[in-house]
């Protein structure tokens, strides 16, 4: 008897403007992930370019390990198989759904039973903050808290399509977190923070207009981060001037991203493609739903 199950992990964008570290919105872009009871731990990557560690230093086994000693088990060994519709340092939530592909391997194949809630914990353990990981677990927008216990809110998203601009260059959020300030002034925090509550409770009433408005008055992270993306005001401004509602830097960057209404998003893809020839334009949808598993036969063997 050999069981396998298979998992499809929604990819996210994160901060969304003022919504640093904090907002985090999962897309229609996927991880697909297969489980195999195994005599050892193994991973295959197909159709990646980059190369990962095949055995026990892989980020997901590490993952694994992590729940595992803390629940005082031993995880049966695994083959665990994965192709991705998400290009990899990019801010679009790789990283963040390898770590949740983690997490799901652990709950399943030790019995674990984990909460959603949980699961962000666990997960945000490793990704350092919980907005990707819960986008990915929940689906929808999802703002969450990372101060000790997390708590998420998380609420369906209505009416939006986006537009994904990917450079041909990659951005590690390590050298993108290193431009940013150790503190703020209480004055700038006070604004900051006024900027980042009022986009949250435009997003949550699905009012993206003025969602979009507030995307580029973020005082947190995208003016600090800019240089790495030198397009990212001119796209601001044209996206707007084309009917976009606004436009963003996507986690840390460097993919760019424009939130539109329904049935804009391809005549914009065109417009961005004619100005901004060196990047990919990649139409997306929200999705209202996190990790699912898409099959769990058991076949006789």
């Amino acid at each position: 008897m050999k069981q396998h199950v298979s998992l499809s992990i929604p990819g996210s964008t994160s901060n969304l403007g003022p919504g640093f570290d904090s907002i985090g919105l999962a897309i229609n872009r996927y991880l697909h992930v297969k489980v195999e009871p195994s005599t050892e731990w193994n991973f295959h990557y197909i159709d990646f370019q980059e190369k990962f560690p095949s055995g026990k230093d892989n980020l997901i086994y590490k993952v694994i390990e992590s729940i595992a000693n803390e629940n005082m088990q031993t995880p049966k060994p695994q083959t665990v198989t994965m192709s991705s519709e998400l290009p990899l340092e990019r801010g679009l939530g790789s990283s963040a759904a390898a770590i949740v592909a983690g997490v799901e391997i652990a709950d399943r194949i030790m019995d674990l039973e984990l909460t959603s809630k949980q699961k962000v914990m666990y997960a945000s353990k490793f990704e350092g903050h919980a907005d990707n990981v819960a986008a990915s677990i929940y689906g929808g927008l999802v703002i969450a808290s990372g101060l000790g216990e997390i708590d998420t809110i998380v609420h369906e998203v209505e009416n939006l399509e986006m537009l994904a601009l990917v450079p041909g260059t990659k951005l590690k959020t390590t050298d993108s977190r290193s431009v940013l300030p150790e503190n703020l002034s209480y004055q700038d925090a006070v604004k900051a923070s006024s900027i980042a509550n009022v986009f949250t409770a435009a997003a949550v009433k699905n009012n993206w207009a003025l969602a979009g408005e507030l995307m580029k008055k973020d005082l947190f992270h995208q003016p600090y981060r800019k240089h790495f993306v030198p397009d990212l005001e001119r796209v601001q401004d044209l996206a707007v001037d084309w009917g976009a509602y606004g436009a963003a830097l996507s986690g840390a960057g460097p993919t760019l991203l424009l939130f539109t209404p329904q049935g804009a998003s391809k005549k914009l893809k065109t417009i961005m493609e004619t100005n901004f020839p060196g990047y990919e334009c990649i139409e997306l949808l929200p999705t209202n739903t996190g990790v699912e598993q898409v099959m769990n036969d058991v076949v006789q063997r």
